[in-house]
């Protein structure tokens, strides 16, 4: 499968919500918003950064419930693909390109950063959810690893959604 660059993983992550029969600006099923994420994590990212060589970290799928905006926002599950990338200026939000300078790759500088998947729901929606997260070679996750995430997904029962939003974020 082609590498896609980490730089389009929100676009190509709403475009399979879409192809899910979803809307990305306002996902309206759990089930379909995992089938959605699912294909997205077998897509491998370009541009990854392994600052421990080891590919430990290199692409992660973390999933959170009970996520809220504080102190009494709503509850909300999130899905994200978390990876390392070389360090970046943000501006606006926006990554900038990675530095050509040779001290900057001599100290291996990276940044965390998450393509995320975040669904609210009403107050009182309440599940018991521990975080789960897996990590391995961007888009090569196993597959029982993702069988135990979608049985957790499809498991919590929570509902529709009230809104949810596909981001690019930083996570330093």
């Amino acid at each position: 499968m082609t590498a896609l660059s980490w730089r389009d993983g929100v676009q190509e992550l709403r475009r399979l919500v879409t192809a899910e029969g979803g809307d990305p600006d306002r996902i309206q099923d759990v089930n379909l918003a995992w089938r959605a994420f699912r294909a997205f994590l077998a897509i491998p990212l370009d541009g990854l950064f392994d600052r421990w060589g080891n590919d430990v970290e290199a692409d992660t799928l973390v999933v959170e419930f009970g996520v809220a905006e504080w102190p009494d926002g709503p509850p909300a599950l999130l899905l994200a693909r978390r990876f390392a990338i070389p360090a970046v200026e943000w501006r606006a939000g926006v990554p900038g390109e990675p530095s050509d300078a040779e001290d900057d790759i001599d100290l291996h500088l990276a940044d965390t950063v998450q393509i995320e998947m975040e669904m609210t729901f009403p107050h009182g929606t309440c599940v018991e959810a521990d975080e789960y997260w897996t990590a391995m070679g961007s888009g090569e996750f196993d597959t029982a690893d993702l069988v135990e995430a979608g049985n957790l997904m499809t498991g919590l029962q929570l509902g529709r959604p009230m809104t949810s939003k596909i981001a690019l974020a930083n996570c330093n």
